[in-house]
């Protein structure tokens, strides 16, 4: 009834059924409460691995769900008639802020339920990125490569020259009329002009495939520090690619949609989805829609009652002029009491003692008076109370100081607490208590 927002005094006066009523609209403020603690504390845990600070995210935003509900329940005031109640702009407008919470509370909780797939999508996202840095590298290293292949194939080319020279020449030699790719024998038996001519041919190609490899020798070796480059440069990317990649709560929205963009189960994830959404979102709108459907109860009478009622005083305001009356006779009474003290003190003829007794009947207080030993007995009485005082706080400090110390330690599993850690603890405890020792003299 309490969770409802609903006036236990009217209530009071109510039967059981009204008292039942009311606790089933405060149970259903407290159910999207429940659930919103534990789809926060999902959303933030996708964010950090320390708990208390997810579970104490979950807990603040299940509170902030319950105020705005029990706020939504408790100041939709009903009508003669239901009709007309849910007809109205006060229903609707707080019909739509319960959507917006159901929708707010449902997201995390529709990522939890898909929690499995996500990951599987993450690992696929994760893949298909590393996939792509490595397609980016390997068509520079492909650039390069081919560059060597250019120069490769030159030589071969001219190796193949010099072997079709060569067998020309061999042709040549032996009489045989023949043509080549490179060449024709003259078909004569003799080492005559045409051989002469191929034989030089063959040495000029033997000398350019000589400094072509020289040349290229000096090429293909920057362009083999060059792909080791791209090859590093491929490692940090794909270490700075793993080491930043998130799956945190936007990579798993993003997974979400790619799970319902896929033509095999797209659908499914899409009704699985706006079923949770809507569910939530009933669950949320539940409380004021059930207290607007139903008919107007005892409850309801009372309060539209004493609302139309115009008291000419309230209990607060009777209170308030109480205790100015208290306040004006206090002080009265005191301001006399210390006008009949400084006459009586300032004319007194008798000896002090007698004057003690005046006073003490007067202030109805007895006054300490005290001689010689008897002073200095109370002072050593009083010095060796402060001394124990102080030996007890000094324990407390250091009971405080130690399980503090413990509990943080097994927060934070920091062995320092049980050192210098500790004695700051101890310090911070006495401190404290000597402010509040200050604060509590001066208020006295």
């Amino acid at each position: 009834m309490w969770a409802a927002g609903s006036d236990q005094d009217i209530l009071d006066r109510c039967g059981r059924s009204e008292h039942i009523k009311h606790a089933g609209y405060g149970g259903l403020v407290l159910v999207p409460a429940i659930l919103g603690v534990f789809s926060m504390i999902y959303a933030i845990s996708t964010l950090t691995d320390r708990w208390y600070i997810y579970t104490a995210a979950g807990l603040t935003w299940g509170l902030i769900v319950f105020v705005f509900d029990r706020f939504i329940v408790s100041t939709f005031r009903k009508s003669d008639s239901p009709r007309k109640d849910i007809l109205s702009f006060l229903f609707a407008s707080r019909l739509l802020f319960s959507i917006g919470i159901g929708i707010v509370v449902s997201h995390p909780t529709v990522l939890l339920v898909f929690d499995d797939s996500l990951r599987q999508e993450l690992l696929t996202m994760k893949a298909e990125g590393e996939q792509a840095i490595a397609d980016k590298f390997e068509a520079d290293m492909q650039v390069v490569r081919s560059r060597d292949s250019v120069l490769n194939q030159e030589i071969a080319d001219r190796l193949a020259e010099r072997r079709c020279k060569e067998t020309l020449l061999l042709f040549e030699m032996s009489g045989k009329d023949t043509t080549l790719s490179c060449g024709t024998t003259s078909g004569m038996l003799q080492y005559g002009p045409r051989a002469r001519e191929i034989k030089e041919e063959i040495s000029y190609l033997n000398q350019e495939i000589k400094e072509m490899q020289a040349r290229n020798l000096s090429k293909t070796d920057a362009n083999r520090a060059e792909i080791e480059k791209i090859t590093k440069e491929k490692d940090a990317k794909f270490a700075s690619f793993q080491e930043e990649f998130s799956t945190n709560y936007l990579a798993r929205e993003v997974a979400l949609e790619r799970l319902m963009k896929k033509e095999e189960g797209g659908a499914t994830v899409r009704g699985t989805m706006w079923f949770l959404i809507l569910f939530f979102i009933l669950i949320d709108i539940l409380p004021v829609s059930f207290k607007a459907a139903t008919k107007p109860g005892l409850y309801d009478r009372i309060l539209d009652r004493d609302s139309a009622f115009e008291p000419e005083s309230t209990p607060a305001f009777e209170r308030s002029q109480e205790d100015k009356v208290r306040k004006q006779l206090a002080e009265s009474t005191a301001t006399r009491r210390i006008n009949e003290i400084q006459e009586i003190s300032t004319n007194w003829a008798g000896s002090y003692p007698d004057l003690r007794n005046e006073l003490e009947t007067k202030v109805n207080q007895a006054i300490p008076y005290h001689f010689g030993a008897a002073a200095e007995k109370e002072k050593y009485e009083s010095g060796a109370a402060d001394v124990k005082r102080a030996a007890v706080a000094l324990l407390r400090f250091g009971l405080f100081a130690a399980v503090q110390s413990g509990l943080l330690y097994l927060l934070t599993k920091d062995s320092q607490f049980f050192g210098w850690g500790g004695l700051l603890l101890f310090g911070l405890n006495a401190a404290v208590y000597m402010a509040l020792r200050k604060m509590e003299k001066k208020t006295l």
